[in-house]
């Protein structure tokens, strides 16, 4: 069914948007000096403070946590050394994926899928990972992350009011078209409304951006909410490279029969 089909990819592209600005917000966080970021409020136009709280998550290890009615993801990084282990859970057919990012190379295995032995951890270069794919948590283009979600960022304001529980709350819209991760079909199903989809975001006090919730309900209401999370800032983590491994080969079949 196309229309599922669509759906599936969709959802893939922003579970790996939430991941990217997890495994690749390392270079973004030595351009900029926190001298130089807008303090909270001072301007009508927020996403300059979006920004600069995405470059905030890039100073210390973290763990991540993606929410979807169907699937979820939870792992944990550090983007100064580039490494990161992420798994991804497909409750429905109890499958999962485990991801291992380590500098250039990306390692995963799958679990429950037909054929394929959870033994064997396939590994290939980032720069051959499909955009918008479970795996595309570190593009070569983009290694900073944070300029794919910015830009896309069609508008974006603070909550008025003071902080909430610790934390400045933003609503705005976001461009899906703007990115790589609109392919021919999705943009032939939802049309002009990827060019508008609401988001909410969260920044606690320290200036990081800890929440990023993307309504794809308004899209379709069976899509629901994608949120993306970062917490447990500083936590130690021990990232490995997964060996013995052997080339992927066929990733696309591989990623597909995850959700077949």
């Amino acid at each position: 069914m196309i229309f599922a089909m669509n759906a599936r990819q969709l959802m893939a592209s922003v579970v790996a948007l939430g991941a990217m600005l997890t495994f690749g917000a390392a270079a973004c966080g030595t351009e900029s000096s926190h001298a130089d970021t807008p303090k909270v409020g001072q301007q009508a136009d927020a996403r300059p403070e979006l920004a600069a709280a995405a470059r905030g998550i890039t100073e210390q290890s973290f763990r991540l946590t993606l929410e979807k009615a169907g699937i979820s993801g939870k792992g944990v990084a550090d983007p100064r050394t580039r490494t990161g282990t992420m798994i991804v859970d497909f409750p429905k057919t109890g499958r999962q994926l485990f991801v291992t990012v380590f500098e250039d190379d990306v390692y995963f295995s799958e679990l429950g899928v037909p054929g394929v032995s959870f033994k064997t951890s396939f590994r290939l270069p980032r720069s051959k990972v499909p955009a918008g794919s479970y795996l595309d948590v570190m593009p070569n283009d983009d290694p900073s992350g944070s300029h794919r979600l910015v830009d896309a960022v069609v508008s974006v304001r603070r909550d008025g009011g003071g902080p909430a529980n610790g934390r400045h709350l933003f609503t705005g819209t976001i461009d899906l078209m703007a990115t790589s991760y609109a392919d021919e079909n999705l943009r032939h199903e939802f049309g002009d409304k990827l060019k508008a989809v609401p988001f909410t975001a969260a920044v606690d006090d320290g200036g990081r951006l800890v929440e990023f919730v993307i309504a794809l309900d308004t899209l379709a209401p069976k899509l629901g909410k994608v949120r993306a999370a970062w917490s447990d800032f500083g936590l130690q983590t021990n990232p490995k490279r997964q060996e013995p491994s052997q080339p992927t080969g066929d990733v696309h079949g591989l990623l597909q029969a995850l959700e077949s």
